[in-house]
């Protein structure tokens, strides 16, 4: 009764603490809900880039890497790595804008203007406008291709586009010289510095030296206390400070493999599919329904097949079909279609029309259209071939090509799409061409052959032996049950040692990483590492990461700032333990200097040593035999002449040492030589200025919620 006394008189002060409590929950989970809900990717200086302006600038670079290497798609990994890079572009820029700004650092109409098509043109407009056939530079090009900038007939708006950026990427190019001549410029290296790193270079000290390494003291002579360890974190803890924050997890793969079962069904089909192959009539459409992968029509030379392979298919009959072939967990059946001696290198130039529903986005004619503007061009450049390079230049939708007036140069037989190829293979030399292809209506100039050899055709069934339906199911329920049986990281641990399985660690992830150890796309499992919800501790379900499904759990969440000790312990172990040796050897010593102040006091008590002779100079701290030894070096040149001086804690060992002589550095006036390489110093250092802007930029980066 007294207690419900008690509490009944604190009852409002009780509700109070209750509701604010239940206030800053609210508030806490307000506040991460509405940064998941923003529009704002992150604040750079103070400026906030929107996701939808930031994933504009990520499909702009997307289409021209596409363009560049000629890929319809990109692959997961080159589309995380075209974020990152399109990120540090608007870094880059708002950054550096914002120096420019303040310094009055621009570039001028005129001076673009110049950049651009003046007796010294920017290298992105010798590049772009330089003719492939004679390799000159074409100003008369750059002129004209200005002024038909606005004429759509002329120049398509994508390729206007195009130069746009080219034109800011040259603006950017000219700012960022004259940003950094301005600051390497500003260095200056003072005579009294010059000459002090002369003198500090040049004289040498002569010592007698004798170390005892570490490594004569076993581990198991010293055993480190938690207050070891607190004393060796506290004196070196500025070495330990976190500029973001990283995660260490521990993960299981669960990675399917064929059971036997699968195996007997594999051989089975595999079986089937060559009995099938030997009476289809339908070659095409039989492969295409049956393999792993579809028809390919190509021409293959010796050499294209493993040795083995290449032997068999180089030596079958036409219309043979060759027993299965097991190889790197792919099973082939093989038919010979045809063989021919065939050019290895082809030479071509084309007009390319496209129409809309093909990749060539840009697009918008009819095939019917299409078809009749490249049948005009046809009857044109036929009645006059000299007039196909100009309708390349100003006509094709190939925009890579176009700029080289249709010239495709060498490339290998096989390297277009089968239509475009089969035209060229069979047209003669000097011969004009008009051919349908996925990317629209090409007409092909042919320029060249070369280079004849044996040929065959082969029609492959590819068989991938991989894990059935029931054995990946299977294996799903593994890494399920194990998961949820195993929910915190002391269970995961334990559950992982019994079972044996191969426990994978991926220290120090940073919010941006997208592998680990083991997997080439692991983003899922690294947002989920930098989830604010995942604790320390906390294990996860099951991700599904092209095939292999992952369990992870949490070792550490390290946040910017100072890594805490608890998390260093077994990284600082070796240290705190050279420690331990040091003051162990460093006694040994001083009870050794009670007998004798004298080194060869210190050989008698340590057997392994001995007493070298070196030239030591104070600017390099390396100390010949020993290694570099900063705060040896110091010692060695506060010391007094032949006074037996030490012990002294190095990084490699204790030292003892007597200073013979000091060699004073020979005596001038000149210290240009001196200033100069100062200066080259310095000046190569200002790479480090975008990260030291970036760092005062007080950057917020939420790309961790988006992707």
């Amino acid at each position: 009764m007294a207690i419900i006394g008690e509490i009944r008189k604190h009852y409002w002060l009780l509700v109070a603490i209750i509701g604010v409590a239940l206030l800053l929950f609210v508030l806490s989970d307000f506040q991460r809900k509405r940064t998941k809900q923003s529009n704002t990717i992150g604040i750079i200086a103070g400026e906030k880039i929107a996701i939808t302006e930031f994933n504009k600038r990520v499909e702009e670079n997307s289409e021209i890497q596409k363009t560049n290497s000629g890929k319809e798609n990109l692959t997961a990994e080159e589309s995380y790595q075209l974020r990152q890079q399109t990120w540090q572009q608007v870094v880059n820029e708002i950054v550096m804008n914002k120096q420019y700004d303040v310094l009055g650092v621009s570039v001028s109409v005129e001076e673009l203007d110049d950049l651009i098509r003046g007796k010294n043109p920017h290298q992105y407009i010798v590049q772009s406008f330089t003719d492939p056939k004679t390799g000159q530079f074409d100003s008369k090009a750059v002129n004209n291709f200005l002024k038909n900038l606005d004429n759509p007939e002329q120049v398509k708006p994508e390729m206007k586009q195009r130069y746009l950026q080219m034109e800011k990427a040259i603006k950017n190019d000219r700012q960022s010289t004259k940003y950094n001549s301005l600051i390497t410029k500003g260095f200056y290296v003072p005579t009294a510095f010059a000459k002090r790193n002369y003198f500090e270079t040049n004289t040498m000290a002569q010592v007698r030296i004798t170390g005892i390494p570490y490594q004569t003291v076993s581990d198991s002579l010293v055993k480190p206390t938690d207050a070891d360890y607190e004393k060796y974190y506290t004196e070196n803890k500025y070495r330990y400070k976190q500029d973001n924050p990283v995660r260490n997890i521990e993960y299981v793969l669960f990675e399917p493999k064929m059971s036997e079962e699968d195996v007997v069904l594999l051989k089975t089909n595999v079986q089937r599919a060559y009995s099938d192959f030997l009476v289809a009539t339908d070659v095409v459409g039989f492969v295409n329904s049956t393999s792993d992968n579809r028809y390919d029509s190509s021409w293959r030379k010796r050499g294209s097949f493993a040795p083995h392979i290449d032997s068999m298919l180089f030596n079958a009959p036409i219309g043979q079909v060759l027993q299965p072939i097991d190889e790197n967990d792919v099973y082939h059946i093989f038919k010979i279609m045809d063989r021919q001696t065939k050019p290895d290198s082809l030479k071509a130039s084309h007009i390319l029309i496209s129409y809309a529903g093909t990749p060539i986005k840009t697009a918008t004619r009819t095939r019917e259209a299409a078809g009749k503007l490249a049948d005009s061009i046809l009857t044109v450049v036929k009645a006059n071939p000299g007039l196909f390079e100009m309708f390349a230049a100003t006509k094709s939708d190939d925009e890579s090509a176009k700029v080289k007036m249709g010239d495709l140069g060498w490339f290998a037989d096989g390297a277009m799409v089968p239509e475009f190829n089969e035209a060229v293979l069979k047209g003669a030399v000097g011969d004009i061409k008009k051919v349908e292809t996925q990317f629209g209506y090409h007409i092909i100039k042919i320029a060249g052959k070369k280079d004849l050899s044996e040929k065959i055709r082969v029609a492959s069934v590819d068989i991938k032996m991989e894990p059935g339906a029931k054995t990946i199911e299977a294996l799903y329920n593994e890494a399920s049950t194990f998961a949820s049986a195993n929910s915190t990281i002391e269970k995961f641990d334990k559950a992982v040692k019994d079972k044996g399985f191969n426990l994978r660690n991926a220290d120090r992830l940073n919010e941006s990483d997208n592998t680990i150890p083991g997997l080439k796309t692991a983003r899922e499992v690294v947002r989920w590492s930098f989830n604010e919800e995942t604790d320390k501790g906390a294990v996860s379900n099951v991700y599904d990461i092209e095939g292999t499904y992952v369990v992870v759990a949490l070792k550490n969440k390290i946040e910017k700032g100072f890594v805490p000790l608890d998390v260093l312990k077994d990284a600082i172990k070796p240290l705190v333990i050279r420690e331990k040796k040091a003051e162990l050897i460093m006694k040994q010593v001083s009870d050794q200097f009670a007998k004798g102040k004298d080194l060869n006091s210190i050989i008698q008590k340590f057997p392994n040593t001995k007493i070298d002779t070196a030239d030591v100079s104070f600017a390099s701290a390396n100390i010949p035999m020993y290694g570099h030894e900063a705060k040896l070096t110091g010692q060695i040149f506060a010391s007094k002449k032949g006074e037996v001086s030490g012990p002294v804690q190095g990084d490699q060992g204790v030292y003892v040492f007597v200073l013979d002589q000091l060699k004073e550095a020979p005596a001038t006036t000149d210290f240009a030589n001196q200033k100069r390489q100062m200066a080259q110093y310095f000046q190569g250092r200002t790479g480090m200025l975008s990260n030291i802007l970036q760092e005062k930029a007080d950057i917020k980066d939420h790309r961790l919620i988006f992707y």
